[in-house]
């Protein structure tokens, strides 16, 4: 029987993750000790998928999504789907691992282990990349287990690290309770549709949302693959350990952001109709999402560590990818994800540059604050910068429930952009660069909505209309971002009064929950 040249493809695709796992595998048992050889030949050929990514879009543009052929025994085995997503994906953790593997390069030079620290890599990103192309949900499953194992290993590197050790062992315990949640979330649903294809799954969960019927077991399904996402990513409480993940070599965090913290988003949004037949599930991932967002963010600006801060970062822009999620912004989720991925990687790659940089300047304190009036007006501006370029680009937000929160949320941002570079005192030239990027910002966010929708359109979930629950949870998301926000421009005056300033080193230490957690895990062992 002659084979297509679609599936002929996608079976060649197996390549992209065999590769690199291969490498990485030559390595650990030693038969490749070389760190220049394994250098060159871990470069080289990543930089070979990367390249690969765009021939696989070029052929799944005028084809329509891929799947390949089932390795395996009934509907147990592995498979590769090439749609808009994975390709997308696949891009992004290709092109970080170019650039990552290259910083190793010179991260570790002179260290005795450092052709282990690259296999590590190679490995760890062929997981994630076994992940991202997964067909179906068993492969799925594996890839979501394997990805979390390479990282453990890196995340050991070096021994004499307590700190380091100990976050991994509360990283350990931690994807252990995600992945239990996974296996029984997979299980339920290929029982409940009698198949483990993603794109057979994602067609039948279309038709039962668009006949509002939920078979049994896909309701608790969609809450257990929240969970998994949610420890996957790092939410409040369990996100101790991305914070200590620091003492590990810089190149790990980094990798972090290519596929692996941010893999509960890619979870949520390929399994997103699943997600929309329980009536609880996208309910969960705003409050999950929105607190750890608003949290983290808070945390974000008391700490002194750079890379503590940025590990803050991290968790709320997780977080807020998980809340888009539950409001069923799929696409723009995934485009916020490849955009933090970039942003973050590079904040980390250059933190020392950052760290030199402050020494040398200083670190400015602002201790001022608009007024209540001045916080009127430029609330009034973003609302009106906002209507107006919807209404030039011919987008109504008001037609959707998860377009007018996120555009609330959206407002509230430029808001608080406004405050902070446009107080009554500042130069005239300061408030009209400010201005001039609340625009920038704007055009920017209402064209990769566009974008994001235009080519991801065909394999993620289109949103449905929200249950009672989740659209007040979502407007209640944003009625505490506005406040939040609002603290936040007022907070350099807030912080001298007593209170505030309590309030400031509980939040610093976040709120002991990373504390409380050590607790608990030291009492399991």
């Amino acid at each position: 029987m002659e084979i297509p040249f679609a599936q002929q493809f996608a079976l060649m695709m197996y390549i992209v993750p065999a590769s690199l796992l291969f490498i990485g595998f030559l390595v650990r048992v030693g038969i490749m000790q070389s760190v220049e050889q394994v250098f060159q030949i871990g470069r080289a050929t990543t930089t070979g998928l990367f390249i690969l990514s765009f021939i696989a879009t070029a052929i799944i543009f005028f084809t329509g999504a891929i799947v390949s052929p089932i390795i395996g025994i009934d509907n147990i085995g592995i498979s590769l789907r090439l749609d808009a997503l994975s390709i997308a994906l696949w891009w992004l953790v290709s092109f970080m691992g170019m650039f990552i593997i290259q910083f190793s390069r010179n991260y570790l030079d002179g260290d005795n282990r450092h052709a282990h620290f690259l296999g590590g890599l190679y490995t760890t990103i062929g997981a994630v990349l076994f992940l991202v192309l997964s067909g179906n949900l068993w492969q799925l499953v594996i890839g979501w287990i394997g990805t979390s194992l390479a990282l453990h290993q890196l995340l050991v590197f070096y021994h004499d690290r307590p700190r380091a050790i100990s976050a991994a062992h509360k990283k350990f315990v931690v994807a252990r309770l995600g992945d239990a949640c996974l296996v029984i979330a997979a299980i339920l649903i290929a029982r409940a549709f009698g198949t483990s294809d993603l794109g057979a799954i994602f067609e039948a969960t279309q038709q039962a949302n668009a006949e509002n019927i939920v078979p049994a077991g896909v309701g608790i399904a969609g809450i257990l693959v929240v969970l998994a996402a949610s420890l996957k990513s790092a939410m409040f409480p369990t996100h101790g350990w991305l914070l200590e993940v620091m003492e590990t070599p810089t190149p790990v965090s980094a990798l972090l952001h290519a596929g692996l913290l941010n893999a509960g988003t890619f979870l949520v949004v390929r399994l997103g109709y699943t997600i929309f037949l329980s009536p609880v599930a996208p309910a969960l991932l705003i409050i999950i999402g929105g607190f750890t967002a608003i949290f983290a963010s808070s945390a974000m600006i008391t700490q002194n560590s750079v890379k503590v801060s940025l590990a803050y970062s991290s968790a709320a822009h997780m977080g807020f990818m998980l809340m888009l999620c539950g409001f069923g912004a799929h696409s723009i989720a995934i485009m916020h994800l490849i955009a933090h991925s970039f942003y973050k990687a590079h904040a980390f790659l250059s933190s020392g540059s950052i760290v030199e940089y402050t020494q040398n300047t200083g670190k400015q304190k602002l201790n001022t604050a608009p007024s209540p009036a001045w916080v009127a007006i430029n609330l009034v501006l973003s609302l009106s910068i906002f209507s107006v370029i919807a209404y030039i680009i011919g987008i109504d937000v008001t037609q959707k429930p998860y377009e007018m929160a996120l555009g609330a949320i959206f407002i509230i941002a430029i808001t608080h952009l406004l405050n902070k570079g446009t107080l009554e005192h500042s130069p005239a030239y300061v408030i009209g660069r400010t201005m001039i990027m609340a625009v920038a910002v704007t055009v920017a966010f209402f064209s990769l909505e566009l974008v994001a929708a235009w080519l991801l359109s065909s394999a993620v979930a289109t949103v449905t209309t929200p249950t009672t629950i989740t659209f007040v949870v979502m407007f209640g998301a944003v009625f505490a971002f506005g406040i939040v926000t609002m603290l936040g421009s007022f907070l350099p005056i807030l912080v001298q009064r007593p209170a505030w300033r309590a309030f400031y080193v509980h939040l610093k230490n976040g709120f002991y929950a990373n504390t409380l957690f050590d607790r608990l895990i030291s009492s399991s062992r």
